[in-house]
């Protein structure tokens, strides 16, 4: 096939990830599916010329012998933090990595609603300060110091003005306003993460609320419908952490507004099997279903998810390297192997399918808890047979699992060890295991037909900002579930907890989040670390 070079396709398009017919001034493929045409990059280079022309005069007093004197020095302005902090958000955490086809919703669309809206929306404000929290840790640190104007500032701004923007019937149904709820939400996310406490899902509940007030079928695009769809992402995740069924009030609200609307991808059909676990899981808890019963449901649904795993699109799938394939020594591996992904984002997905699968395991262990392992002398010997054969079953399934999370730690981490800052992006010495466009060239995969790769430096730099970020849950997920049930911890190798120990420890110091707690590495402090962090995640997208 011939190489055309770039893709000439509108800002649309190339966002979603698809082909686009080049018709201009807007495609066709974006009028037949009713979404706005972002139209095409102008072939232009901008040279920052300001220092030139805007400046501020200093005048500064020189005593000479002859007499007093003024002298005038010209100082160039500098882009306001604000501005540069939006930039970098949407560039490194809405831009790199992220696409329609896999993505939950959120970050794909922030960035052009972002940019639809007036300087002083709503949406702006909840933005800017979302963003200037991201850039103080990334600058300063978790404790965000030297800002000129702190975070928590922008942030009462924002709540000022999605108040305002509430109260108005021309604004509380758009979906700019539940876009802005829902970054307020993250901002509180991130607070709650980096101050190892409980976070509040006033946010989350708000845009629930929203939904509820939206008249059915009123959305009708990608964009609307999507955002809708997030929510229901975060309350089955929330649902998941916190052991409690999905607010009834959400699920009347998207039968209303958004089933009708989003195309699914397979993230989101995930999400669908994700929310029957959720109710599993909380039936469990509060024993209202017979043990019977328990294990026949969650190995349906497990059926469920190894038929999604089945279906997902070929490059999703992940690559295993092992010794053989000449590994960056200088790179922390599990066992001598790591396993690459197109994205942060695929990754993350796969290590949610991943932890779903093991949490319906927990519910089947412990169905099979209070027979196979009090042994009671009426139980048929044969029964007690297949039941340990199951059990034998699931600590291969669990332990296959654990493994597959593990080998995932590489390409989110790479060789990083230092806390993270701006440098990162420009430093030379960090390495990953692989880029796409060595691993995922497949016949299965037609690069030519879907531009999902990126460029060698989009796809670093979108690793550097989000991997620290997408595996530390995964990992305090399996921390956490290894304290709640001796079971499943039970089947691990003694080094191998203490390899995912050692990871959860470094990605906290990556993140800024460690020096917080005081240092340390026992194994009771990592515990606490592990809760304290589901804690603050509780609102958060993932595993």
């Amino acid at each position: 096939m011939v190489n055309r070079g770039r893709s000439g396709g509108c800002i649309t398009c190339k966002g979603r990830r698809i082909r686009c017919d080049e018709e201009k001034p807007n495609c066709r493929r974006c009028r037949r599916h009713g979404v706005e045409c972002g139209g095409y990059k102008v072939n232009l280079k901008f040279r920052e010329q300001n220092y030139k022309f805007s400046t501020v005069e200093r005048k500064i007093e020189v005593g000479t012998d002859v007499g007093d004197r003024k002298m005038v020095v010209a100082v160039p302005f500098s882009p306001s933090a604000p501005d540069t902090a939006v930039t970098f958000l949407l560039r490194h955490y809405a831009g790199y990595g992220r696409n329609m086809e896999s993505g939950r919703g959120f970050f794909e669309v922030l960035g052009p609603v972002y940019r639809s809206q007036a300087p002083d929306s709503t949406l702006s404000h909840a933005v800017s300060a979302l963003a200037s929290l991201v850039s103080s840790i990334w600058r300063y640190g978790s404790h965000g110091a030297n800002e000129r104007r702190p975070p928590q500032d922008l942030y009462a701004d924002a709540v000022v003005s999605l108040r305002r923007a509430i109260a108005d019937c021309n604004q509380v149904n758009k979906t700019a306003t539940l876009l802005a709820v829902l970054t307020l939400q993250w901002y509180e996310n991130v607070v709650a993460v980096y101050g190892l406490r409980l976070a509040t899902g006033t946010h989350h509940d708000g845009a629930i609320s929203l939904l509820s007030l939206a008249e059915p079928g009123l959305s009708s695009t990608i964009v609307d419908a999507s955002v809708r769809k997030f929510v229901l992402h975060i309350e089955i995740s929330s649902a998941l952490r916190r052991k409690k069924p999905i607010q009834s009030l959400l699920s009347l609200s998207l039968r209303n507004n958004v089933s009708i609307a989003a195309p699914l991808n397979p993230s989101m059909a995930l999400d669908s099997i994700g929310a029957s676990i959720a109710e599993l899981q909380a039936a469990h808890i509060h024993s209202l279903k017979g043990k019977e019963e328990l294990r026949a449901d969650a190995k349906r649904i497990d059926t469920q998810l190894l038929a999604w795993a089945q279906n997902a699109p070929p490059h999703w799938k992940s690559v295993r390297l092992t010794n053989g394939n000449a590994l960056d020594s200088s790179i922390p591996y599990y066992i001598g192997q790591c396993e690459v992904y197109l994205s942060c984002q695929i990754a993350n997905i796969w290590n949610l399918w991943r932890l779903q699968r093991l949490a319906l395991l927990k519910i089947s262990v412990r169905s099979f808890a209070p027979t196979v392992h009090a042994q009671t002398r009426q139980l048929d010997e044969e029964r007690m047979l297949g039941e340990t054969e199951d059990l034998r079953q699931f600590q291969d399934v669990a332990q296959g699992l654990i493994d597959s999370v593990c080998r995932s730690v590489p390409f989110y981490l790479g060789n990083r060890t230092a806390p993270l800052s701006m440098a990162d992006f420009t430093d030379p010495d960090l390495s990953f295991p692989s880029c796409p466009e060595t691993t995922f060239k497949t016949d299965n995969y037609d690069k030519d037909d879907r531009d999902s790769d990126m460029a060698s430096d989009e796809h670093k730099h979108h690793i550097i900002a989000q991997g620290p970020w997408h595996i530390m849950s995964p990992l305090s997920h399996l921390l956490t579930l290894f304290l709640e049930d001796t079971d499943i911890s039970s089947w691990l190798q003694p080094e191998q907890y203490q390899w995912i120990q050692t990871q959860f420890v470094r990605v906290l110091h990556i993140l800024h989040i460690l020096p917080r707690a005081g240092g340390g590495s026992g194994a009771e402090l990592i515990a606490d670390l592990a809760k304290e962090v589901r804690k603050g995640a509780i609102f958060m997208s993932g595993p």
